[in-house]
């Protein structure tokens, strides 16, 4: 199992794809961190992470951390490597989970370079302009461990990711699918209580925030980072099992 992953590790970082992926992720927090920078004296810190703004920055490279895991398995496909590595390795639940465990530890070096900088940045500028808003002991801590719920949250996306691509073979059909769920949920499923709360999206978000803060109604529903811990975690091992059961019984091509 330790030789399969190494082997899908090595796969998944020679992809081109992959290092725009990387690129992207960087990209995407130095525009976030300019931005902000020329607006630094309309809202604090505090603010920016009460507000989720830090959340929605995060989130891309958590999206882009989930094309990586369907481009991990889709690509392998699409060339003939996953037919040739069953001829090598017929044990198919050995080679799937690799890929799964592949996808979700390869994309933490740039998920956490993405938001070290990012995190780094927005302090920065605020520190510079006075506009911390909040204990700067306290408001490093808290970015310190949204930075950790963004590391597994882009684990698990990665996973989910993977798991897409066994079950959708093509990569554009994986991204176009996460994308429009996204759209219905932000656009139609949000606006009917109490179904917030048990949305993907909503508690992604709420758990990178660490409490997120979801209308109900016209009351405030608070949503623990237990509660969307919980539920993202039961969504990931759901995915990634019927992948594998998929994987395990239909023919690769």
């Amino acid at each position: 199992m330790t030789g399969l992953l190494w082997a899908e590790l090595r796969r998944f970082g020679v992809r081109p794809a992959i290092r725009w992926i990387a690129a992207g992720m960087v990209l995407h927090v130095v525009v976030a961190v300019a931005l902000t920078a020329f607006e630094a004296d309309v809202s604090t810190l505090a603010e920016l992470l009460t507000r989720g703004e830090i959340s929605f920055y995060a989130m891309t490279s958590v999206f882009l951390a989930y094309v990586a895991g369907v481009l991990l398995v889709t690509g392998d496909a699409a060339s003939g490597g996953t037919r040739a590595l069953l001829t090598v390795e017929p044990r198919r639940g050995r080679v799937y989970w690799s890929k799964v465990a592949a996808a979700g530890l390869a994309v933490l070096p740039g998920v956490a370079a993405a938001y070290a900088l990012l995190a780094l940045g927005m302090y920065g500028v605020q520190a510079r302009a006075g506009g911390l808003g909040g204990p700067p002991a306290e408001l490093a801590l808290a970015l310190t461990w949204s930075g950790v719920r963004v590391l597994a949250l882009a684990a698990c996306a990665a996973a989910c990711g993977a798991a897409l691509g066994v079950l959708v073979r093509r990569w554009w059909m994986a991204v176009l699918l996460a994308a429009a769920w996204v759209l219905v949920e932000e656009t139609v499923l949000s606006t009917m209580p109490p179904a917030p709360a048990w949305l993907v999206f909503a508690n992604a978000d709420g758990s990178i925030r660490g409490t997120g803060t979801l209308l109900s109604g016209d009351a405030i529903l608070a949503v623990p980072v237990g509660h969307s811990a919980l539920l993202l975690l039961c969504g990931t091992t759901a995915l990634t099992l019927l992948g594998w059961v998929v994987f395990r019984y239909r023919d690769v091509r």
